[in-house]
């Protein structure tokens, strides 16, 4: 069975058992609440109210115990996680800023970073130069930045990314950790932030065979293919498909550091003609 295949035998189950799940509830309907109520209702409270029973725990959240369970074994399956790195996903307490255990979280996320097996598959090809993420840009560029400035930290980025670079090949592979707080629903990446990092991500790539190794997005596309969740190193691939003097063709995807696909885009970046924009080739 296939990662995907695992992902969707999950979803079915969690959706067969919403099926048979039924919150039996014996609150009287609105109208006879009202009829009751009513000054002209003829029986006593005692006969036109009875006590409901007492529902357990499980009764009242029934569907969202199912829906938590089928997310854990659908991440289990498909992701190759164990059980307790999906719970950390939802449930990591971040360490306050200036601690020791701020350090340690730093360290944490960059031993987890350098491990990967992304990373190791990676530095086995010498075809391909290694550099960090955003470490040569200036510092006011980082600064003004959405993904190096603004979204650097812990339980964001927390460490810069490691960028895997074929000039021959117009070919990149981007590495990164994706932390707690990058969630839109709780334990999965914000899509839109999928999309800034497909966006730099092809854009790397796109400059490699343009003479002023800079160029501008004029058109993105991007196919979710399955929920990224959080507290994970993730890898981007991007190469240029086509290309001329003032016009980049890109092709990418994102996936787990498992090979788990999750998302794949095409983009077109074009060299402004009135403008002179900086190279980027260090960034």
């Amino acid at each position: 069975m296939t990662s995907r295949n695992g992902f969707a035998s999950a979803v079915r189950l969690f959706g067969a058992n919403c099926q048979r799940v039924r919150i039996r509830s014996n609150t009287p309907s609105l109208i006879a609440r009202q009829v009751r109520s009513s000054p002209f209702a003829t029986s006593s409270p005692a006969e036109a109210s009875p006590t409901a029973p007492h529902r357990s725990f499980f009764s009242e959240h029934a569907t969202l115990i199912v829906a938590a369970s089928s997310l854990l074994a659908g991440a289990a399956l498909a992701y190759k996680f164990t059980p307790l790195q999906v719970l950390t996903m939802f449930q990591e307490k971040l360490p306050e800023v200036g601690s020791p255990e701020e350090t340690a979280y730093i360290d944490r996320v960059e031993k987890q970073l350098q491990q990967s097996r992304i990373v190791k598959q990676m530095r086995a090809k010498p075809e391909f130069e290694e550099r960090r993420m955003w470490v040569n840009a200036p510092e006011e560029y980082r600064k003004q930045a959405f993904l190096a400035g603004t979204l650097s930290g812990m339980g964001k980025f927390a460490v810069p990314g490691i960028v895997f670079v074929n000039k021959k090949t117009n070919q990149i592979v981007s590495v990164i950790h994706v932390g707690s707080l990058l969630s839109g629903f709780p334990g999965i990446v914000h899509g839109g932030l999928i999309g800034a990092l497909l966006d730099e991500a092809l854009a790397r790539a796109a400059i490699l065979p343009l003479p002023g190794q800079s160029a501008v997005t004029a058109n993105l596309n991007i196919n979710y293919r399955a929920p990224t969740f959080t507290n994970q190193v993730i890898a981007i691939h991007s190469h240029v498909t086509d290309f001329t003097t003032s016009k980049s063709l890109v092709a990418g995807r994102v996936e787990s550091a498992h090979g788990h696909l999750l998302a794949e885009a095409t983009g077109v970046f074009l060299v402004p003609k009135k403008y002179n924009l900086k190279s980027l080739a260090d960034m």
